[in-house]
């Protein structure tokens, strides 16, 4: 599951992708590998690192009107960063 799911979140972080068409992409490829099984051949920090990652994800909302607990782009950007660099599931 960790493959494809982490090139996504680089191409993101490379700004190869909008944070709109990032997160429409993570959130499907998740749920495709969740519900085929796939997310069991990962060590358990790695899944949890990327069901973060989904939940972040599903925070994001592009419109100024968002709320206070939705993510923008600069946000969901930072917080992604943050988990990366924190290493823990490595």
């Amino acid at each position: 599951m960790s493959d494809k799911l982490l090139a996504t979140v680089d191409s993101y972080l490379a700004s190869e992708l909008s944070p709109e068409d990032f997160v429409e992409q993570f959130i499907l490829q998740w749920k495709v590998e969740r519900d085929s099984g796939l997310y069991k051949a990962d060590p358990a920090n790695l899944s949890e690192l990327l069901s973060t990652i989904f939940c972040l994800a599903d925070l994001f909302n592009a419109a100024d009107d968002r709320e206070d607990y939705e993510l923008n782009d600069e946000n969901l950007r930072l917080r992604i960063l943050a988990l990366l660099k924190a290493g823990e599931w490595r």
